[in-house]
């Protein structure tokens, strides 16, 4: 069984993301095989006036998938736009109406047209193109759910490759039994192996496949297996997403490797101050953000994030903010509220977060969400915030922003008469400096920041900088040069055009 999809919208508005609704459908593994799309640009020219071509095509759809945004499109003689000409027909042929939703400023007739949609279905919003990707999959994932064409099965429990033990990464198994035992969650005997550990978790079916969970954690290549189990981290400088991303990491492992890498991205790209030296000329450091709640917020969402999206788990710092996105929605009948106070534990994939629970990974059953508030505000934060939507859940954890604060090694004897101070680890910092001159040694930015030239924060810096490509050696072919100078690279030269013009 197939089923027509018409895909609606403002005949301007919307057309690079119709046509990439519809090469998504038909060229998706699960969707392709039960979905058909129409659109109204790809119908060859001919002598007929359009409402005449649109409307019959909603009638032989079987579902409406309309797209609403800023515009009302080019009102007929009684006002009514041809989108809301093929909503009203497909309501009244009792079509299947999906509508997604952008979040925009509107033209007046187009929100009366969005009250009547509202009374009438329930909508889904987005923002980005990828936001409406997701939500479109979701929506058909839910028909064909509906209709009886899929099994509804936890993903983790399923047998979806032919992986078997032979297909183990015993690196993996090695270090997880390490990590249980340490977190002690269960008796590990010392003669432990893969076939004892994969069994005790239920990651092993009779015949000797691996389950979806079994080849997440301990395949030797599960991206090749399962491809969407990815964690994608980027760092922007600003508080917005912008091009080109000054540093973007795509991380393929098994799900803690995937968690130790984001969390080590995180980590490595945030502030941390420095307390007051006591007798022994110690200080205390401090992450800038609160390292277990990063951990926390990285693990739910690699735990909960719906495997059978073709999203993955992004990992974004901005300047002001660490956002946690991944594919998933909440429990039915579960808010963002629910999860600011004590609620059950509701795993959507229960395998998973008992691997994650054993090895230690889990803080509190059911109180993750409450945990890393905690965490936050016990360090002077802001409120962490949960945005759930039809098809991303969204954990948005707040710096603190410190233009004006100075660096670790600069600040020692302000530090002990005025407390604590933000030592310097951003790579903008770095990065505005080689620009300010073209090119700079080590020394060079030492004393335009401030800094010893052992200094561990500048080091670091550029450690990241010539990792990420923005930054290169003056000469690359003896990186250890007394003569040895930074420069930008032709991606760091088009990141400072964009900070220019967002300044």
């Amino acid at each position: 069984m197939r089923f027509k999809v018409f895909i609606s919208s403002v005949q301007r508005e919307f057309a690079a993301e119709r046509q990439m609704l519809a090469e998504y459908v038909r060229k998706d593994a699960l969707l392709g095989k039960f979905f058909d799309v129409f659109l109204f640009e790809e119908e060859p020219a001919c002598d007929v006036e359009a409402r005449d071509l649109y409307l019959p095509e909603v009638e032989k759809s079987d579902i409406y998938l309309g797209i609403l945004g800023a515009q009302f499109g080019n009102a007929d003689a009684e006002g009514v736009s041809p989108t809301e000409r093929e909503y009203d027909l497909a309501t009244i042929k009792g079509k299947e109406r999906l509508v997604f939703v952008k979040k925009c400023e509107r033209d007046p007739r187009e929100k009366r047209f969005l009250q009547k949609v509202q009374s009438d279905v329930v909508r889904k919003s987005f923002e980005t193109a990828e936001e409406l990707q997701l939500a479109v999959y979701a929506a058909l994932v839910r028909v064909l759910e509906n209709k009886g064409y899929i099994r509804v099965a936890p993903f983790d429990l399923a047998v979806d490759t032919d992986l078997t033990l032979a297909d183990v990464d015993d690196a993996k198994v090695r270090d997880y039994l390490a990590r249980a035992r340490e977190a002690k969650k269960i008796s590990v005997p010392k003669d432990a192996d893969a076939a004892w550990l994969l069994t005790k978790l239920g990651m092993i079916v009779p015949d000797g496949r691996l389950t979806n969970a079994g080849v997440l954690f301990f395949a030797k290549h599960p991206q090749q297996a399962i491809d969407i189990s990815v964690v994608k981290c980027l760092q922007y400088w600003g508080t917005h997403v912008e091009r080109p991303i000054p540093s973007y990491q795509t991380y393929e492992d098994g799900i803690i490797g995937m968690i130790e890498s984001a969390l080590a991205f995180v980590m490595g790209r945030i502030d941390r101050t420095i307390g007051i030296p006591d007798e022994r000329g110690l200080a205390a450091a401090q992450d800038e953000l609160p390292r277990m709640a990063v951990r926390e917020a990285i693990v739910n969402a690699v735990c909960h994030r719906d495997y059978e999206s073709n999203g993955a788990v992004q990992v974004m710092l901005f300047r002001d903010r660490l956002e946690i996105m991944n594919p998933g929605t909440l429990p039915r009948g579960w808010t963002a509220g629910t999860l600011l106070t004590t609620h059950e534990s509701v795993a959507r994939n229960k395998v998973i977060a008992k691997a994650l629970d054993w090895a230690g990974y889990v803080e509190r059953s059911g109180h993750g969400t409450e945990f890393i508030i905690e965490r936050c505000e016990a360090q002077g934060l802001a409120t962490p915030q949960y945005k759930p939507d039809s098809a991303i859940f969204h954990t948005i954890i707040w710096r603190k922003t410190t233009e004006s604060a100075v660096s670790q090694e600069a600040s020692c004897q302000v530090a002990q008469s005025n407390g604590p101070v933000a030592a310097q680890s951003w790579p903008s910092r770095v990065f505005d400096a080689i620009s300010a001159v073209g090119e700079a040694s080590t020394s060079d930015l030492a004393a335009a920041l401030s800094l010893d030239n052992s200094s561990g924060s500048l080091k670091r810096a550029l450690r990241i900088l010539l990792a990420d490509g923005i930054i290169e050696y003056t000469i690359p072919e003896k990186p250890r040069s007394r003569l040895q100078k930074y420069r930008l690279t032709e991606k760091g030269r088009q990141m400072l055009v964009q900070k220019g013009k967002h300044k």
